[in-house]
């Protein structure tokens, strides 16, 4: 039997790993239509790489980062027979990712931040972008700091 605040952790965290997916699939969709010149009305290059770097994000942060936590406290609590060490930190960590994938997204989708995912100087995003980035990782410390064995020391009945 799956504990209920674990399945809602693991389908929160899924959740958002699955419409970040499908943005992306979107965004994508969207660049090649862009590029393949069948439609003028879409030729914009700022939107072309705002596009671009929302995608990149989408799917090498917000998708693998939100997937793996909730993957992994899937696994934990049924592979493994562990409890959540602290549910409410769990959450936190959740929502402080979440917090920061919105932040991010705000300069992104407003053409201020087209970095691609890469973030490699001399290109400049806002520094929005770098703060939603900085607490998309963060949040996913917390997950971490909760897997790293702290609640291993207490079996589930």
């Amino acid at each position: 039997m799956i504990d209920n605040t674990v399945r809602k952790l693991a389908l929160g965290n899924m959740s958002v790993a699955f419409i970040a997916f499908i943005l992306a699939c979107f965004m994508g969709e969207f660049q090649v239509l862009e590029r393949s010149g069948l439609f003028d009305s879409l030729s914009s290059p700022s939107v072309y790489f705002a596009s671009v770097s929302t995608h990149g994000v989408l799917m090498a942060y917000v998708l693998t980062t939100f997937f793996i936590m909730g993957f992994g406290y899937f696994t934990a609590h049924t592979a493994l027979n562990k409890p959540i060490w602290n549910p409410g930190l769990a959450w936190g960590g959740f929502w402080l990712s979440l917090f920061g994938t919105v932040l991010a997204a705000i300069p992104l989708l407003t053409g201020k931040a087209s970095v691609l995912y890469t973030f490699y100087p001399p290109v400049q995003a806002h520094h929005l972008f770098y703060l939603g980035a900085t607490l998309l990782i963060v949040g996913s410390w917390v997950w971490c700091a909760g897997q790293s064995g702290l609640n291993y020391t207490k079996n589930l009945e």
